[in-house]
Formats: structure tokens, C-alpha cells, sequence
């Protein structure tokens, strides 16, 4: 019996035994769970995206389509706006090297002008006819050739006709009888056919009928038009010369169908013409001809400008900027930092501390340097303008999105990144970058890539430095464009093989740093 109950006991210790430690491993294994929690709670996956499709995304972890494992992208990593893994992060040094520069959004005012060409012509309001009102032929040219110099008052030619010797006659007839009224009728009748004032002197002086009449310049300038010669017989209609007066010009710009309603009377008015280079004309508009011409579909533009002050001859060709009217006040960003693909427009906004993105825009007119953007910004947003399309092309691989929409806010800090400095590379020419730095290197991914085959020329070997400068082709599997780079090279590839000069195809992976390293290199033949 009591060794019954000693058996007993000790089963009930045994059991209790179990339970306090099934106890301490329960609360001990809660503990663990609630750490663990706690600290995925702190970065959470926004989703997941595959290394070398951008594109692709997925809201829980597996292979992509290339049968690679995808890699988490997390909440707040790319934030920007409320747009979450829509941005790119770039080395500062990297930015550096670059030479990317940024300016500052900014509401304004642009006008659009409008750019054609013009012609300078004579002042048509300063031009004289010779016409006269009667028969006769040309007895004696003073003026033998178009484009002669001429003062008022200068002797032109003179005709014989009979209409002018009966007029005369007449006039002596009024003038022996005395009656006032006869003298002046007949007075009239002589300036009608052209006779001057100092010629009916003379013949009232004289009593003398004159068999050759002359014809005396009515205004100073130049001799545009010359159609009869010594001994030609003329009638009323016979425009015998012209005569164009050159104190003044007009420039007559010729403004295109669409741009029409652009037009405004005393809009201000630049030329530019090859005849000296550098110098400009300004004016306004002064007249807008009504009416449209058929063949060349444009509206005639009157500009009267002084040619003795321009130098200015009828003829010369002009290119013409005509200020348009102002138009409402918008968002204005300078013209090289928008980026047009044919397909779409867009620009790539500086977020600071070295992160980036791409924002789809609708851009307005332009206007000297400046450009009217009428969705996708806000003022007071910094934009790229330079080494905007490298970075463009990285946000492409890395898999930033477009902000479709503008912010709400402002950034507030300026964000300004350092300009190139003296004796760094020539960064100016977007596609082409010169040094061991690419911005693949400060891409802020964790992706690990496999090899990528590419094909370009060697340009230099820098066997120290265990790098060589390759001209390669576009790269379209990591979205690189054709550029020029430095790359480092693995251990197994003979620096003294390399064919310099010579194309090539050669293959490369992305390590722990994110540099890409060559490991093979081969000749094409």
C-alpha cells in the first residue's frame, strides 16, 4: 500500500514537472513571437518587385518571370508626395560627378512670340508716279537708269506735246483780254496737265508759247521705275517713271495662318538681318493688313523703321520675332529640363538628400529659355536641368513610377545639388559618361543580377587601375542607353589580351557594391 502511493507521488511530481515547463516554453515562445512583431512591424513591405523588370510587382514574395527571386521593396523607401517606391536614390558624390543642377519652379507670365521672316520694302506712303495728262514723245531723258539719286526739283525730261502748246496758247489768249476769270480757269487747266508753278510764271513773263515742256522731280529720292526712252511716245496712261523717297522703310513680315490671332497692333517687334551680324531692330506693329494671302497663307505685317538711321535698303531679308499678348500667369520651368519622348512628357524632380523622380507634364507655349508647364508641378518644386536624361534612363531600370499628379505642397528646403567642378569630366552631353562612377552604383536596391551580355568598343585599358573604358551599345535588358564608361574588371580577365580599339562583346553582373564587373571579354570576327 504504501508502495502504491509513493508510485502515485511521484507520477503527480512527474506531470507537474511537465506542465511548469511547458509553461516557461509557452510564455517564453509568446515573448519571441511578440519581439518578432515588433520588429517587422517597424519596416513594413510595401510589395514586391522583380530585379530585371521594374515593371513587375507583387504583393507577396516568389520568382519573377525570369526566374529570379523577387526582392521587397518597403514602405517609405521611395515615398514621396503619398507615392510610395516612385523615386530613385543617387550617391551624392555621384551627383556630383555629373554636374546636376537644379532650379526652382515658378509662377509667372509667359508671351508667345511668334517667328518668321520679312522683306524690306520702299515706303509706299513716300513714292511718286510720273504720269502726264496728254500725247506727246519723249524729246530728252535727264534720267538714264533705274536706281539714279534725284533732289526735288531736279529736271527729269522733256516732251513735246500738242495738247501742252494749245494749253499755252489758250492762256496767252486769256491773259491779252484781261478777264480774271479766264486767266485762272486757264491758270488750271495747265497745272492739270502737269505744267509747274515756275513755268506759267515764265510764260505769263515771256507771252512766249514753249514747244518742250519740262518735268521737274515733285521729291527727293531714287529712281525705281524707268519706261521710256529718248523719242518714245507716250499717252495718259504711260506710267513713265517712278520715284521712291528713302528717309523711311517699311519691313513687311509675313505671320502664318495659325498664329493670326496672335496679332496685335503696337506689339513690339525684333529683326535680325546677315547684312550685320549682331545687330537688332525693334519696333511695333503698325498695321495688320485685313486680308489673307491665297498662296503663301499668311497675313502681311507692316513695320516702318528709319533707314538712314539701320542702313536699310529695299530687299533685304529679315528674321522677325513679333511679341505675342501675355497669357495668364502658370507654373514656368526652364526649357532643358523638360524631357520629351515623343510619346509623352515629363521631368525629373530633385526630393533631396540624394532621391529623385520622374513626374508626367503637359507643357504650354515657350518663350526665351522658358517653358509654360499647365499640369504635373506646382511652384516652389525643384526640377533638373542638367543630367536630367541619366537620370531619367536610371530611374527607368531602378522601377520608379511617374508622379502622375502634382504635389500638394512645396518642398520647402532647397535642394540644389553641387555644380560640376573645375577639372571634373564634361558631363554636359546627356548619353556619355565619363569615369568609374556610374549611377548604377548608388541605385538604393538590394537586387542581385545575373550576367548581362553587352557589345561596344574598347577605348582605353587602364591596367593600374584594373578598369577599361568601353563605348557600349544601348543596353535595353537594364535600361541603359549607348554611352561611354569606365568599368572594373574581374580577376580572371587578361588585361593584356584585350583588344583595344577593336568591337566587342563582353559579359558582366552586378556585385555587393552595386558596380557592375566585367568577366569576360571577346573580339567579334
Amino acid at each position: 500500500m504504501i508502495k502504491r502511493v509513493g508510485a502515485f507521488a511521484l507520477v503527480l511530481l512527474a506531470g507537474a514537472a511537465i506542465g511548469y515547463g511547458a509553461g516557461i516554453f509557452k510564455s517564453q515562445s509568446a515573448n519571441s513571437d511578440s519581439g518578432a512583431d515588433t520588429s517587422a512591424g517597424e519596416r513594413k513591405v510595401a510589395y514586391w518587385k522583380a530585379p530585371m523588370d521594374p515593371n513587375f510587382r507583387s504583393d507577396k514574395p516568389g520568382k519573377s518571370p525570369m526566374g529570379m527571386d523577387l526582392i521587397p521593396v518597403y514602405e517609405g523607401d521611395d515615398a514621396h508626395s503619398g507615392a510610395q517606391a516612385s523615386s530613385v536614390r543617387i550617391d551624392p558624390s555621384v551627383v556630383n560627378n555629373i554636374g546636376v543642377r537644379t532650379a526652382t519652379v515658378e509662377q509667372g507670365a509667359l508671351r508667345r512670340p511668334i517667328h518668321t521672316v520679312g522683306r524690306i520694302v520702299y515706303d509706299e506712303e513716300k513714292v511718286a508716279n510720273i504720269h502726264l495728262r496728254s500725247n506727246g514723245w519723249i524729246e530728252r531723258l535727264a534720267v538714264r537708269s533705274e536706281g539714279e539719286a534725284v533732289e526735288k526739283g531736279d529736271l527729269l525730261f522733256e516732251v513735246y506735246s500738242p495738247d501742252l502748246v494749245n494749253a499755252q496758247a489758250e492762256f496767252l489768249q486769256t491773259v491779252r483780254s484781261g478777264n480774271a476769270t479766264t486767266i485762272n480757269a486757264s491758270k488750271d487747266r495747265l497745272r492739270a496737265l502737269y505744267i509747274s508753278e515756275d513755268q506759267i510764271r515764265e510764260l505769263e513773263k515771256t507771252r512766249r508759247v514753249t514747244q518742250y515742256v519740262k518735268v521737274f522731280a515733285p521729291i527727293s529720292g531714287v529712281v525705281t521705275a524707268l519706261n521710256v526712252a529718248d523719242g518714245q511716245f507716250f499717252k495718259p496712261d504711260t506710267e513713265i517713271m517712278a520715284l521712291a523717297e528713302l528717309s523711311t522703310v517699311w519691313l513687311m513680315s509675313d505671320v502664318f495662318e495659325a498664329d493670326a490671332d496672335q496679332l496685335r497692333l503696337g506689339a513690339s517687334l525684333t529683326a535680325q538681318s546677315k547684312f550685320e551680324p549682331g545687330a537688332r531692330l525693334t519696333g511695333t506693329v503698325d498695321y495688320i493688313y485685313p486680308d489673307l494671302d491665297p498662296v503663301t497663307r499668311t497675313v502681311p505685317v507692316r513695320t516702318v523703321f528709319d533707314s538712314a538711321a539701320a542702313k536699310l535698303k529695299p530687299g533685304m531679308f529679315m528674321t522677325v520675332e513679333i511679341e505675342g499678348p501675355e497669357r495668364p500667369a502658370g507654373v514656368i520651368i526652364p526649357r532643358q529640363a523638360l524631357i520629351r519622348t515623343g510619346r509623352e512628357e515629363r521631368v525629373i524632380i530633385a526630393l533631396g538628400e540624394g532621391r529623385f523622380q520622374p513626374a508626367a507634364v503637359t507643357s504650354g507655349v515657350e518663350s526665351h529659355g522658358k517653358i509654360e508647364i499647365l499640369s504635373g508641378l506646382n511652384p516652389g518644386e525643384t526640377v533638373v536641368i542638367s543630367g536630367q536624361f541619366l537620370i531619367d534612363s536610371e530611374s527607368s531600370f531602378a522601377g520608379a513610377t511617374l508622379r502622375m499628379q502634382p504635389a500638394e505642397h512645396g518642398h520647402g528646403e532647397d535642394t540644389t545639388m553641387p555644380v560640376i567642378e573645375e577639372g571634373k569630366p564634361d558631363t554636359s552631353h546627356e548619353g556619355e559618361i565619363q569615369g568609374a562612377d556610374h549611377l548604377s552604383h548608388a541605385v538604393d536596391a538590394t537586387n542581385e543580377m545575373s550576367l548581362v551580355k553587352a557589345f561596344g568598343v574598347i577605348k582605353t585599358v587602364k591596367a593600374p587601375e584594373k578598369t577599361i573604358t568601353i563605348e557600349h551599345d544601348a543596353i535595353p535588358e537594364i535600361g541603359w542607353p549607348a554611352m561611354t564608361m569606365d568599368f572594373p574588371v574581374a580577376g580572371t580577365v587578361d588585361l593584356a589580351k584585350i583588344p583595344t580599339g577593336e568591337r566587342i562583346t563582353f559579359a558582366m553582373s552586378q556585385g555587393e557594391d552595386r558596380a557592375f564587373v566585367i568577366h569576360s571579354v571577346e573580339a567579334i570576327q
